[in-house]
């Protein structure tokens, strides 16, 4: 009789296995558009902390920090010149740290 239990165990186990893999596997991918809150770019050859929707020429920063963009390599001076969106304040403070403040 215990072999019984044992064998229904596995059987109710494999079950549950089963079923959560089929719900993960057959479950969409929820796919959000990437919306960036600010925007890191050069202003007056310094970076800036630009917020969401300030992107002209006459915009002005919500922050600027005393890092010179000129001095740094040349990919990371197009980059933000085109702009570097941002997802996170983590993602600000890590590039911030790169940039070397």
């Amino acid at each position: 009789m215990p072999k019984v239990w044992i064998y229904l165990l596995a059987l109710l186990c494999a079950l549950g296995l089963a079923v959560s893999v089929a719900v993960f596997a057959l479950r969409p991918f929820e796919s959000e558009p990437s919306t960036s809150s600010y925007t890191l770019r050069d202003w007056h050859g310094k970076l800036a902390l630009f917020a969401p929707g300030e992107t002209g020429a006459g915009d002005q920063p919500v922050e600027v920090y005393e890092v010179y963009t000129h001095l740094l390599p040349e990919s990371d001076v197009l980059s933000l010149q085109a702009g570097i969106p941002l997802e996170s304040q983590e993602q600000l403070q890590r590039l911030l740290e790169d940039f070397g403040l």
